[in-house]
């Protein structure tokens, strides 16, 4: 939907960056309607979103030039997914804990909250969350301290 949005906004708009990164979106989260989950692991999960980053980094680079809030948000939620993919991908394979625990509601929540905001900012690209003032901020701090 939010593919679906951003390339009817943009019929009057020089800027395709929505039009871009939302399809990229679309494409990389199509497979999951194709998934077998009960054979799909989490690592296979985390390497669809590091996939999914690079082929942001590279539109972003390529095609896109302008700096938007969506994609910082978009960087953001998949890095955020991976993250915990791979620490679910931790305890299933390498420390064996095949039984339920919090750690198992804390990834499906993370990840779920995670998806809906990437597609919310999809649709109106504001910085909601005060994540890149937050960025900015620190990043300043960071630089008066090295004066």
């Amino acid at each position: 939907m939010a593919f679906l949005y951003s390339l009817v906004s943009s019929i009057n708009s020089r800027s395709k960056a929505f039009v871009i990164l939302s399809s990229i979106m679309a494409i990389s989260y199509f497979p999951g309607v194709l998934f077998n989950y009960q054979t799909i692991t989490n690592l296979d999960l985390a390497i669809l979103d590091a996939i999914t980053i690079v082929f942001l980094i590279i539109a972003q680079y390529f095609y896109i030039k302008e700096k938007t809030v969506a994609f910082m948000y978009l960087m953001l939620g998949l890095s955020i997914n991976i993250c915990f993919a791979l620490i679910m991908s931790f305890d299933s394979y390498i420390l064996e804990n095949y039984t339920y625990w919090w750690l198992g509601g804390l990834y499906s929540s993370v990840v779920t909250i995670s998806g809906l905001i990437m597609i919310l900012v999809l649709f109106i690209n504001k910085d909601f969350l005060k994540i890149i003032y937050f960025k900015n901020f620190i990043r300043l701090l960071c630089a008066d301290e090295l004066h």
